[in-house]
């Protein structure tokens, strides 16, 4: 009985989550003229405030950490990698693999894995293309909600304006005439050959 009310718990949360993703809000770094799209609710710990080259926004079943960073000659494809296993490492994560998150603006080195707890992380490092800043973006969040958490960082921008990148929208596929016209026989020869099976039975 234990089990399903965690169960149902657990649906909640995640179902919460859901709600919040359709209520979005714009948060800016205004040092940096970052902003990005995250969900509603969010709220920055005091003491984050000390540190003007990192900060954090947590929700109830999210907790963002940002760090920002200088460029040099160390700041590339193998060693970013290298450094987002050893951060893993670091945080005990298990069943860790490497991603491809496209971000408009910056060149993009993801990781994702378990956390003891059983959370999920989502560790990323956002090198500028036009600036000298590297973000590096650390997401703990609930399993299930992976995609949110890269749209979230999808959303990531730098500049004056403070806009977030727009998120991409399906692209609907529209069929041609030809195309259409052709498959409309096909269905009806189709639909005669079965017909004529059923005659010769």
């Amino acid at each position: 009985m234990k089990s399903n009310k965690h169960i149902a718990l657990l649906a909640a949360i995640l179902l919460s989550m859901a709600t919040a993703t359709t209520q979005a809000k714009i948060y800016t770094w205004d040092k940096f003229n970052i902003a990005f799209e995250a969900p509603e609710g969010g709220h920055i710990p005091f003491s984050f405030f000390q540190d003007p080259n990192s900060a954090q926004v947590e929700w109830d079943e999210m907790v963002m950490t940002l760090q920002r960073y200088i460029k040099n000659e160390n700041t590339n494809k193998k060693n970013l990698n290298e450094r987002l296993k050893s951060r893993a490492l670091g945080f005990n994560m298990y069943d860790t693999k490497l991603l491809e998150i496209k971000v408009k603006g910056f060149k993009c080195y993801s990781l994702e894995g378990t956390m003891p707890d059983g959370t999920r992380c989502l560790i990323n490092y956002l090198v500028s293309n036009k600036t000298s800043t590297v973000i590096e973006v650390v997401v703990n969040y609930l399993l299930g909600n992976q995609e949110v958490v890269e749209d979230i960082i999808k959303s990531f921008s730098e500049n004056n304006n403070q806009k977030p990148n727009e998120r991409e929208k399906p692209k609907q596929k529209i069929q041609k005439k030809e195309d259409a016209e052709k498959q409309e026989q096909e269905l009806k020869r189709e639909k005669k050959r079965k017909n004529e099976k059923v005659y010769e039975c």
